[in-house]
């Protein structure tokens, strides 16, 4: 039975490299894990947009790192920002079409790239364990809940 210390300490390695792999792929498409995220929650929004604290508890960025990453969305028409209907002086961010068709392309090269890497392992099995631990640092963290989420629109995780 592996101990505790081992476990974390794998867990924040394959981190690494999932993160790594994902960079790879973002800097191959001139683009930033970051802002993958950020793409991700928006197109799985059935409105295509949330506000920029509600992405920013999503993605676990912080205000100044999401600030930067929306203002690099944004200069190349990825997404823009729209005043918020439900709010006079909020404002929010919705993915744009020419959005939408780069995040496409984007992820099904992480798609191409991840399944050659996992092609050796039972994914089934893995989904129960990835899950479990993704609510796990959820509940310890306070964020919303994202571990019965389906890489389908619409998405429909509470954001707050």
């Amino acid at each position: 039975m592996t101990d505790p210390t081992t476990f974390a300490l794998l867990l924040g390695r394959l981190a690494r490299l999932n993160e790594t792999l994902i960079g790879e792929i973002c800097t191959e498409h001139g683009t930033t894990p970051a802002e993958v995220r950020v793409m991700s929650l928006l197109t799985h929004r059935p409105d295509r947009s949330a506000s920029p604290s509600d992405i920013a508890t999503f993605v676990v960025q912080t205000s100044g790192g999401l600030t930067a990453t929306l203002r690099r969305l944004e200069t190349d028409g990825l997404v823009e920002r729209v005043a918020d209907p439900d709010d006079g002086r909020g404002k929010l961010v919705v993915l744009t079409e020419e959005g939408e068709a780069f995040h496409a392309r984007l992820l099904a090269a992480i798609v191409a790239r991840v399944e050659r890497v996992l092609d050796s392992v039972d994914l089934d099995e893995a989904d129960v364990v990835v899950r479990a631990l993704v609510e796990a640092f959820e509940v310890d963290g306070g964020l919303p809940p994202s571990a019965g989420f389906v890489a389908g629109v619409p998405l429909t995780l509470p954001l707050r």
